[in-house]
């Protein structure tokens, strides 16, 4: 379970509500540059954070997925008009520490998985065999397929 932190850098104060499908109860508010932490449970139901609406009437929505990959949540207004700006959550790895701990004495690190991705290209001399098996024909029978 993580937690996120929702910022507000609006001009006013906003309700969060907790519900699913439109159906809302009040759990805060938030006031003007102030922060709240949802903590949400990755294997939970679905859930939505209601935050209010715009100018325009918009509804700001943030829902428990979003909650679990992001951080950090900033909600910031212009021209009466609210803006999300996520911060994306840092994904720790875990590392067989026996394998490191060999591969550090002996090899430099390996790269990074981005950077192997990047640097990947397709073989051309890859080729692919297929076998099928053929249907019988109708004046057939199974003792002589074989």
């Amino acid at each position: 379970m993580g937690s996120t932190e929702i910022i507000n850098h609006t001009t006013k104060a906003l309700k969060v509500k907790l519900g699913n499908n439109r159906v809302y109860t009040e759990i805060a508010t938030v006031e003007r540059d102030a922060v709240y932490k949802v903590s949400v449970d990755s294997n939970a139901t679905y859930h939505e954070f209601c935050m209010g609406a715009d100018a325009a009437g918009k509804l700001i929505i943030v829902n428990s997925d979003e909650c679990v990959d992001n951080q950090e949540i900033t909600i910031t207004e212009m021209d009466g008009k609210f803006n999300l700006v996520k911060v994306p959550r840092q994904i720790q790895r875990k590392v067989d520490q026996t394998r490191h701990d060999q591969s550090s004495k002996h090899t430099p690190a390996a790269p990074s998985i981005s950077t192997a991705t990047k640097s990947r290209k397709p073989s051309s001399s890859t080729t692919t065999s297929w076998t099928f098996w053929k249907a019988p024909q109708k004046h057939q029978t199974p003792s002589n397929l074989y």
